[in-house]
């Protein structure tokens, strides 16, 4: 990939996307685009399914600051209290959530135990089930507690990690407003965070203005002008051009166009990681699978590909983030075998994130030279998701969060090491580990929680069945930006302290 994007192209999109947001006949944000006190936001996707929470869209209101959950995450990816101030488990399948008094909705409706219920109660029977509820089943129901009003949360079977399934931004809790269609809520002037929806065409540009009644304080702008920008060059050039004040997920190779004091770097509990799929004639031999990972561990893809701006990984988790993870042993390999098949092998990966198609040739390079036969795939992610679940490729090139949806490791193990994995690329099945990841589920205390995850990490890397390769960072281009979240995994970026100096 050339490390300078083309210009005539890369000018051409940002003129669309920004002409269409910010023009005099555009859309309300034009009156305030050039405020001081309203901040330009180079937003990395573009809604799919009108922002609702039921899908990806989830996040994107969520990170522009409009909509909100019962409970968030911190730093460490601990449960902290938000719309919720307290919470406590009262047997195996019940928990009980005290709901913050004095928070109204921003068309004007107060948040109760009631329209909580409703919220949780409509993202429980939506079809298909909101990722975060994957393999749990729950039931809401509000009651008058000593200090207001109650939230009562019930599961068909227990789950330690309810809680964290509720700091997903799928299960933010909108007005009873937005569930006019209830296969797909609207938080356009339903949610309750520091900033309001008033305005998106769902393709260029959302509109959100200050909401004075915020529970946490009156917000520091006046509002956020939101372009969608799914191109990583555009956001580039646009932030260049002092066209926007931020620009999410910066592509690493160009940032030396870009000062240091004006990049922010946010770790994330995501790995790039190269799955060997265990039904390949090839590699479900595995002394051919150490073969590939002894060629693999010599290249610098985090010094080379992404120019330093990723860490070597150390394992399927990231230490930088998940402190837990930051003392487990060495993994001890197969021996390798002494001749690489000459059956030839296939390596996918997508080009949605322009590092991955680089790493796949410079991989590619290291196997041919131990004498592998090895052809490269890469496309768009939405052509090749079946054909990397169904084992299609013989290996796959995957940029993956563990922190997804519930900051679960066992979770994530579970969906993508699993026998019955719903995200098991490298389609692997062992019994033993199997049982280990059952026995993990049921685990409620944090940190035995995290051990066993490492137990399991330890086999699937001693087996091969993944190479980590590198520990990504999402890179925000910040133009005199203060009080952004501070957010590894993925969600929150503008909050009531955000602030813009230009």
């Amino acid at each position: 990939m050339n490390r300078t994007p083309s210009a005539p192209a890369a000018a051409l999109v940002v003129a669309a996307a920004f002409l269409t947001a910010c023009s005099p006949g555009g859309s309300s944000a034009s009156d305030d685009a050039s405020g001081d006190d309203r901040l330009r936001f180079a937003y990395a996707f573009t809604p799919t399914t009108a922002l609702s929470p039921y899908s990806d869209d989830a996040t994107t209101a969520y990170a522009a600051g409009a909509t909100e959950t019962l409970v968030r995450l911190d730093p460490a990816g601990l449960p902290e209290p938000a719309l919720a101030t307290a919470w406590e488990q009262v047997d195996p399948t019940t928990w009980r959530f005290e709901i913050r008094p004095d928070v109204v909705f921003h068309d004007g409706t107060p948040l109760t135990g009631e329209t909580v219920a409703a919220a949780l109660d409509a993202a429980a029977a939506a079809e298909p089930a909101p990722r975060a509820l994957a393999g749990s089943s729950i039931d809401a129901t509000a009651e008058e507690g000593p200090n207001g009003d109650v939230v009562v949360v019930t599961t068909a079977a227990p789950d330690p990690v309810l809680v964290q399934r509720l700091t997903s931004p799928e299960l933010v809790v909108l007005a009873p407003s937005a569930y006019a269609d209830p296969t797909r809520p609207t938080p356009v002037g339903t949610g309750t965070g520091p900033y309001e929806i008033t305005d998106t065409d769902l393709t260029t540009q959302m509109t959100l203005e200050a909401n004075p009644d915020y529970w946490d304080g009156a917000p520091a702008m006046d509002g956020v002008d939101v372009t969608f920008v799914g191109d990583a060059g555009a956001r580039l050039q646009a932030f260049r051009s002092d066209q926007v004040d931020l620009a999410q997920a910066l592509p690493a190779a160009q940032l030396d166009q870009i000062a240091d004091d004006e990049l922010l770097a946010v770790p994330l509990p995501r790995t790039v990681s190269l799955h060997l799929t265990q039904t390949s004639d090839v590699l479900g031999d595995p002394g051919q699978r150490e073969l590939v990972r002894a060629a693999v561990a010599e290249l610098d893809l985090a010094g080379t590909i992404y120019a330093g701006r990723a860490e070597p990984a150390g394992g399927l988790f990231n230490a930088a983030v998940s402190a837990w993870a930051a003392d487990r042993e060495a993994a001890t390999y197969p021996a390798a075998a002494t001749a690489a098949s000459s059956t030839p092998i296939r390596l996918a990966t997508f080009t949605d994130r322009p590092e991955l198609p680089e790493m796949a040739t410079a991989i590619a390079d290291a196997l041919r030279a131990v004498g592998f036969d090895v052809e490269v795939v890469a496309r768009p992610y939405d052509e090749m998701e079946t054909d990397y679940l169904d084992g299609t490729y013989d290996l796959v090139i995957m940029s993956r969060s563990y922190g997804q949806d519930t900051a679960d490791p066992v979770g994530y193990l579970q969906a993508d090491f699993g026998c019955d994995g719903t995200y098991n690329i490298s389609r692997s099945c062992d019994a033993t580990l199997d049982a280990e990841l059952a026995a993990a589920q049921l685990v409620a205390d944090p940190d035995e929680r995290a051990a066993a995850a490492v137990a399991v990490e330890q086999q699937v890397l001693g087996d091969v069945w993944a190479v980590p390769l590198v520990h990504d960072a999402t890179q925000f281009g910040v133009q005199g930006v203060t009080g952004l979240a501070s957010d590894p995994f993925e969600r929150a970026v503008v909050t009531s302290t955000t602030s813009v100096d230009r």
